[in-house]
C-alpha cells in the first residue's frame, strides 16, 4: 500500500493483494488484486469496519470510479474507511477483456451481438493467462474477505447495484459474520435467472414510456401516433431491415440491433426515444444504428471486461435457462430472444464453473439490510426487491416513483449514511424521497416561419 489520489481530502492508499487464482488448490497462478482504501477523515475514528462497493454489470471497475466516491462521501467518511476492490478479471486486477479484432469486421456485429468467431478468439487469449471458470461471484467474495481479514477490520457495510447486489447476497452467504449492514440498489434476486426476465420487463418499460408521452401535452403534440409509429418501426426492421452504414460498410439494422438500441435508451436516455423513432419512421434509421454500435462496443472494448462478464454469467444465469424458458419469456417484447439467445450461445464455448444448484437458493439473514427499487426500472423492478426482503429480516424496502434502473441523488446518499451510522432501519428518516421528475422528453423545434406570421 501506498499513498494516492492526494488531490482528495485526507489520507488515501492504492495496494494490492495477492490472491491464489485456484482458491480451492491454494496453487499455481496468483492475481494481484487492485484495491483503494480512502480512511476515516476523523482521526478518533475506529477501524473496525469499512464501507465498500459493488457495481454492476458484472465487470464494471470499482477503483476507477473511487476518487468520485469519496469526493461525493464526506460525511459517510468522517467515521468509517471507505475501501474498493476490483475484483478478479475486473480492472487493475488482471481485466479478463475480450479487446481482440472481429474475424469479419464490423458487419458481423450485425445479426448478432456476440460474434462467435470473436468470442472464441477472445476466449483463446485469454485462456493463456487464466483459467475462465475461476471466475464467479463466489471466488470474489472470498478474495473480498480475505482482503477484509488482512487490512484488519471486523465488519464491511456492503453497497451494491444491480449486479452488485448478487454478489452481496453471495457475500452474505458466504461470510455472515462479516457484513455489518447491507445496502442492496436495483436488486438481482440470487434465486432468479436475471436475464432471461429483461425482455419483458424492457416490453413493460417501453409500454409505459409510451403511455406517459400520450399523457404529456408537449409531447403527445409532437408525437400523436407514437404507439402505432413504435409498431411500424419494428415491423420494418423485422420484416425489411433498412440499410446502415457502419464504419463505412452497409449493413442491415435488424430487430435485434434496434431492441438493443432502445433497451440502453431505456435505462439512462428514454426521452429521447420517440424523436429517434419518429426520425426512423422518417427514413433516417442511422442514429439508431450509431447508438447500437456505441451501447454494444463493450463487448469488444480492450478497457472492457467481457471475459470475466461471460464467465460469471455463464456459470450463474445462464446455466439455468433451457430453450423453451427462453421461448416463453421473450415472446411478444420488441427485444425478443436477441440478448439471451446471444448468450446461450457464447456459453456453449466458453469454459465456466458449474454450480452446485444450492447456489440460487434465496439468502435468509438477519443483517440490517436497506433496499432501493424505482418503479420505472426496466430490469429490476420492485417486485425482485420485495421478493428479496421478505427473506432479511431486519430490511426496509424503499421504492421510488418514477425512478428508473439504480436510485441516487443527495436524499438517497443520506438516507443510506443514516443507516450505515446506525446500523439499523428502525425509525430511519426517509421523508426526503419522492416522485422522480417526470420524464423529459425530446421535442423538436417548431420550424421558422419565414412569412414572419404566426398561425392561428
Amino acid at each position: 500500500m501506498q499513498p494516492c489520489l492526494e488531490e482528495l481530502a485526507g489520507r488515501v492508499r492504492c495496494g494490492r493483494y495477492r490472491v491464489w487464482e485456484n482458491r480451492e488448490t491454494r496453487s499455481g497462478r496468483t492475481l494481484d488484486l487492485a484495491f483503494v482504501v480512502a480512511d476515516a477523515l476523523d482521526p478518533r475514528a475506529e477501524d473496525t469496519s469499512a464501507a465498500t462497493y459493488f457495481f454492476g454489470g458484472p465487470g464494471s471497475s470499482v477503483t476507477a470510479a473511487s476518487p468520485f466516491v469519496i469526493e461525493g462521501s464526506e460525511e459517510l467518511r468522517q467515521h468509517r474507511d471507505l475501501l474498493f476492490l476490483d475484483f478478479r478479471g475486473v480492472g487493475s486486477s488482471g481485466r479478463l477483456d475480450c479487446g481482440v479484432p472481429y474475424p469479419r469486421g464490423v458487419g458481423s456485429r450485425f445479426g448478432t451481438i456476440f460474434p462467435l468467431d470473436h468470442v472464441v478468439a477472445c476466449r483463446d487469449r485469454l485462456a493463456e493467462r487464466a483459467q475462465l471458470d475461476l471466475y464467479t461471484s463466489a471466488h470474489n467474495m472470498d478474495d473480498l474477505d480475505e482482503l477484509r481479514a488482512w487490512l484488519n477490520y471486523r465488519t464491511l457495510d456492503l453497497n451494491g447495484g444491480s449486479y452488485g447486489t448478487r454478489e452481496i447476497q453471495v457475500f452474505l452467504r458466504r461470510h455472515p459474520e462479516a457484513a455489518r449492514t447491507v445496502i442492496l440498489n436495483a436488486v438481482a434476486p440470487i434465486f432468479e435467472a436475471g436475464y432471461v426476465t429483461h425482455a419483458l420487463g424492457l416490453q413493460d418499460a417501453l409500454d409505459e414510456l409510451v403511455a406517459e408521452c400520450l399523457d404529456d401535452a408537449r409531447c403527445a403534440a409532437a408525437y400523436p401516433d407514437l404507439a402505432t409509429t413504435v409498431a411500424r418501426v419494428l415491423e420494418r426492421a423485422r420484416t425489411d431491415p433498412p440499410a446502415v452504414v457502419a464504419e463505412g460498410e452497409t449493413v442491415r439494422l435488424g430487430p435485434g440491433e434496434l431492441g438493443y438500441a432502445l433497451r440502453g435508451l431505456l435505462y439512462r436516455r428514454a426521452g429521447e426515444i420517440p424523436a429517434l423513432v419518429e426520425a426512423a419512421a422518417a427514413g433516417d434509421w442511422q442514429p439508431l444504428a450509431d447508438y447500437y454500435l456505441q451501447r454494444s462496443g463493450w463487448v469488444g472494448d480492450g478497457d472492457g471486461e467481457a471475459g470475466m462478464h461471460f464467465s460469471v454469467l455463464c456459470a450463474e444465469d445462464i446455466a439455468r435457462v433451457d430453450p423453451e424458458t427462453i421461448a416463453r419469456e421473450t415472446a411478444g417484447t420488441f427485444l425478443g430472444d436477441y440478448l439471451i439467445g446471444g448468450y446461450a450461445r457464447v456459453c456453449e464455448v466458453w469454459p465456466h464453473a458449474r454450480l452446485d444448484p444450492s447456489f440460487w437458493e434465496p439468502v435468509t439473514s438477519d443483517v440490517p439490510a436497506l433496499l432501493f427499487s424505482g418503479t420505472r426500472d426496466p430490469v429490476t423492478p420492485p417486485s425482485r426487491a420485495e421478493a428479496v426482503a421478505r427473506r432479511l429480516s431486519s430490511s426496509l424496502h424503499l421504492v421510488v416513483p418514477g425512478a428508473g434502473h439504480g436510485v441516487g441523488g443527495p436524499c438517497i446518499q443520506e438516507i443510506q449514511r443514516r443507516f450505515v451510522e446506525s446500523a439499523s432501519v428502525a425509525g430511519l428518516d426517509t421523508s426526503c424521497l419522492g416522485a422522480r421528475p417526470p420524464t423529459e422528453f425530446v421535442i423538436p423545434e417548431p420550424a421558422a416561419d419565414p412569412e414572419g406570421l404566426e398561425r392561428r
